[in-house]
């Protein structure tokens, strides 16, 4: 561990304290054809027309919220602070079209050091969600050493909001699930609750995990 120069805070915070952090450049999964509300404001755009996605972005700060069945994550060159946040809708086409995804991750930043994947759950319906995460994550580790993973969500209710800062080199999440017998959201907050939330944790060398700071 002496060898290891740097490392990423990982920080799990309940859902008020979250709501402090959403801030940066907001990382959109949506498919093409919907528009931000903000666009709905200020144009009138035609249906026929379609805006680019925005679900890989460059930023310092980038926050992004309800990863369910998606998956989403980040890269970081952490010598530079640079940083690509991305939030991977669950789709056939985008199924199809992962290795485009990862070339335009690859294609904002140059040498990117750590990674970290959050997201998929094995629903009924959700054909896409486990296939997309493997690929995402086989293709960022074929360039990636130091990757941290939290793997499907384990309940139905369930999801995951994330927020990057390269200022401190530190991502703060909240994640919650539902029990089928409980009406209670619970918002991750110990190791107990963390293991509950996920099939699959593995953390990067050197990253380290804390809850409500």
């Amino acid at each position: 561990m002496n060898d290891i120069s740097f490392k990423s805070r990982i920080n799990f915070v309940d859902r008020k304290v979250f709501d402090k952090f959403q801030k940066g450049i907001y990382v959109d999964f949506r498919p093409n054809n919907d528009f931000s509300a903000l666009d709905m404001l200020m144009t009138k755009p035609s249906p026929k027309i379609k805006h680019p996605r925005m679900d890989v972005i460059k930023a310092k700060e980038f926050y992004t919220d309800t990863v369910r069945t998606c998956t989403a994550g980040g890269v970081i060159n952490t010598k530079t602070g640079d940083a690509v946040g991305f939030h991977i809708y669950d789709s056939l086409d985008n199924l199809e079209k992962t290795d485009d995804i990862l070339e335009n991750i690859f294609g904002k930043i140059e040498n990117p050091d750590r990674a970290l994947i959050i997201g998929s759950k094995n629903l009924k319906f959700s054909y896409f969600s486990i296939p997309i995460f493997k690929k995402i994550f086989e293709g960022i580790s074929e360039r990636i050493k130091n990757i941290t993973i939290f793997r499907e969500h384990t309940f139905p209710f369930s999801e995951s909001d994330i927020h990057y800062s390269a200022k401190n080199d530190t991502w703060t999440i909240r994640s919650m699930y539902r029990p089928l017998t409980d009406i209670k959201e619970i918002d991750i907050q110990s190791n107990e609750d963390l293991n509950k939330c996920f099939k699959e944790i593995k953390l990067a060398n050197g990253d380290e995990i804390s809850f409500g700071k």
